[in-house]
C-alpha cells in the first residue's frame, strides 16, 4: 500500500508546533494531577467524571509535491514529484471526560502507542541520457502523541455527535538519495464523528463511533538546499472505535 511519499515528513518544526508540544505537555500534568486528587475524595467528589479505552481501527491519506529548482533539478526546469498515498494501522487509545450537564461532556483522548507507516521506495533519475543515474528515496514516518480535545453532545436513543481539536507529531526516517533532508513536523485539524452508548446502572458503558478529521496544509524547505520545497495538501484521516469505560 502506498504511504504519503512526500507528505507529513518533511515539514519544518514551527513555532506553532512548539505551542502545540507545550499545550500536550500541560494537558497531561493536569489530567495526572487531576486523577491524583480525585484519587483521595469521595465518590461524590468525582461525580461527573468518565475514563476509559479505545480499540481503533485508523486510516490516513494525503497528497505530497517535492519541487526541486537549480541544483537540485536535472535540467534547468523545475522537477515536479507528486504522490498520493494511503495506509491502514490498529492503535489503542486512553481517555477522560467530565459531563458539563446531561447533553454536554468534555474529554481528552490520547494514542496509547505511535503509529508507523510502511517504508516507501522511489527510485528518482538523475542527470539525462547516459550519463544519467538512480538515487533511491526510502521514507516512511511515526506518528506520536496523536491527541484529541473534543466535546461529546448527547443525543436521543443513545447516539451522540462528537466534534473535536486535534493534534499529533510526525517523526521522520528517511534515506533521501537527492541530498535532500526535512525536519518532523506537527500539525493540526479538526474531527467530527457519530457514536452510540450503552451505559449499564452501575455507570460501565460500551460505545461504538465512527470519526474522520482533516489536517491543516503544510510545507517546507529543504535543511540542506533551500532549492527543494515540500508541500502536503488533502490530509485525512478515519476512525472506527469500540470504546468501554465507566462513569462515576
Amino acid at each position: 500500500m502506498m504511504i504519503l511519499e512526500s507528505s507529513l515528513i518533511y515539514i519544518n518544526l514551527s513555532y506553532e508546533g512548539k505551542l502545540m508540544k507545550n499545550l500536550r505537555k500541560q494537558i497531561a500534568i493536569l489530567a495526572i494531577s487531576f486523577v491524583s486528587f480525585i484519587g483521595v475524595q469521595s465518590a461524590s467528589a468525582i461525580e461527573g467524571i468518565s475514563v476509559g479505552v479505545s480499540l481503533n481501527t485508523s486510516a490516513f491519506m494525503g497528497s505530497g509535491k517535492e519541487t526541486m529548482t537549480g541544483s537540485g533539478a536535472s535540467t534547468t526546469q523545475e522537477d515536479i514529484t507528486e504522490e498520493d498515498g494511503a495506509f491502514k494501522e490498529d492503535v489503542n487509545s486512553a481517555f477522560i471526560e467530565y459531563a458539563l450537564n446531561d447533553v454536554v461532556s468534555l474529554g481528552v483522548e490520547m494514542f496509547a502507542e505511535d503509529v508507523t507507516t510502511p517504508e516507501n521506495l522511489n527510485v528518482q533519475q538523475s542527470g539525462s541520457g547516459e550519463n544519467g543515474s538512480g538515487l533511491n528515496n526510502t521514507v516512511k514516518a511515526t506518528f506520536k502523541d496523536h491527541t484529541t480535545i473534543y466535546a461529546n453532545l448527547n443525543m436521543p436513543f443513545g447516539t451522540y455527535l462528537k466534534l473535536g481539536y486535534v493534534m499529533v507529531d510526525v517523526a521522520t526516517q528517511e534515506s533521501l538519495g537527492t541530498g535532500s533532508a526535512y525536519n518532523d513536523v506537527d500539525t493540526t485539524g479538526y474531527t467530527v464523528g457519530l457514536g452510540y452508548q450503552y451505559k449499564a446502572d452501575n455507570g460501565v458503558f460500551a460505545r461504538i463511533e465512527a470519526s474522520v478529521a482533516e489536517y491543516d496544509d503544510v510545507n517546507a524547505e529543504s535543511t540542506v538546499d533551500s532549492s527543494k520545497k515540500v508541500e502536503v495538501t488533502e490530509m485525512y484521516g478515519a476512525i472506527a472505535s469500540f470504546k468501554i469505560g465507566k462513569s462515576f
